[in-house]
């Protein structure tokens, strides 16, 4: 018997407003979906994957009833097979490494030898965010070497760490422990793999935690150093938490944020008693570096 051939059918959402009714009106017809935000946009991008030809008048039924009771013009769906590809390996392909002194940032594929007194991180391409490749991860780095090389952090926290990378980062350059939480058991998994690739398995504790709603993360606060490469809206959120773990002095990078959204999420944190340092821009996104004021 051979397997089914894999289907996938996808269209574009104006805004996240109504993005769960979306969602649910393609339930019944796919395997799974995944919805991103469009970058540099507030549209947002809804592909469901179906074993087998989906029934197209269905999906379009369905698609249109839930954009008529959201009081929005019903999307244009496209359907298409799934080509089958090794999408890993197509990715690492286009992965250069990345250097932002001293972090060098590289794939497996690469044989290049890292500069001398460099810090040298493998990352992959996987199940997780994070190659280091996408310029919030860039800003993130380059906010790290700015706010702390020359007084090293003493209880660092990565909050969404998908890949590992900043917690590595932090791990490798300061000698430190760190705590690295995300929302994602895979990221968890595929997080302690890296570590383990990069040889500090020992620096640093995996916390599977639904922002700060773990004790593994709330015992070890407060944290001299915060990163949180996330999104926007949930940085909002999680805004009241993370300033309240922040200690006196302490830093908080964050960012995943586009360049119209760093004032809203400036001003979250504003309230929650940290101050504006500085602000990396790279291309769209925002890298903001907050701290919290005293002796």
């Amino acid at each position: 018997m051979t397997n089914p051939e894999m289907w996938e059918f996808g269209f574009e959402l104006p805004t996240d407003d109504h993005r769960a009714a979306f969602e649910a009106s393609i339930e019944a017809f796919v395997t799974g979906h995944a919805i991103f935000e469009i970058e540099g946009t507030p549209r947002w991008r809804l592909t469901g994957y179906a074993e087998g030809p989906p029934d197209k008048m269905a999906v379009e039924a369905s698609v249109s009833a839930a954009a008529m009771a959201a009081g929005v013009s019903t999307p244009d769906i496209s359907f298409a097979v799934v080509v089958q590809k090794d999408w890993v390996a197509e990715v690492e392909k286009t992965l250069t490494p990345i250097h932002v002194p001293p972090y060098y940032v590289f794939g497996s594929h690469i044989s290049d030898t890292p500069p001398a007194n460099s810090i040298a991180i493998q990352i992959d391409a996987g199940l997780a965010f994070g190659t280091g490749n996408h310029e919030t991860t860039q800003g993130c780095l380059m906010a790290l070497e700015a706010v702390v090389s020359d007084q090293p952090p003493k209880s660092p926290i990565d909050i969404g760490t998908g890949s590992g990378i900043l917690a590595i980062a932090v791990a490798k350059r300061f000698n430190v422990d760190v705590m690295a939480s995300d929302i994602d058991p895979i990221a968890i998994d595929v997080a302690r793999e890296n570590a383990t690739i990069n040889g500090v398995e020992d620096r640093i504790r995996f916390a599977v935690s639904d922002g700060l709603d773990s004790p593994e993360v709330m015992t070890s606060a407060p944290y001299d150093l915060i990163l949180a490469n996330i999104v926007a809206n949930p940085l909002i959120a999680l805004a009241p938490g993370i300033s309240g773990i922040a200690a006196i002095g302490g830093h908080v990078i964050l960012s995943g944020i586009l360049l119209e959204q760093a004032e809203s999420v400036t001003n979250a944190y504003r309230a929650g008693g940290l101050s504006l340092k500085d602000r990396i821009d790279l291309g769209n996104w925002s890298t903001l570096i907050l701290t919290r004021p005293g002796s």
